[in-house]
């Protein structure tokens, strides 16, 4: 858990999302079933976590 933490801190602040935000809670959620399915490598979850909040932020500004 402490990895996933980690993780979610790193990419919250690199996106400037507050921790509650919806946006947020929608990443933790991709965040636990990635660790859940078994990426649980901190690398590795960093850069599908950065690769998430890239299409959160391309699904945003398309819309």
């Amino acid at each position: 858990m402490d990895t996933l933490q980690r993780v979610f801190d790193n990419i919250c602040a690199e996106q400037h999302w507050p921790r509650d935000s919806a946006r947020a809670r929608r990443h933790a959620r991709m965040l636990i079933d990635e660790y859940l399915a078994g990426t649980t490598n901190e690398q590795l979850l960093l850069v599908v976590g950065r690769l998430f909040a890239s299409r959160l932020a391309e699904t945003s500004t398309s819309a």
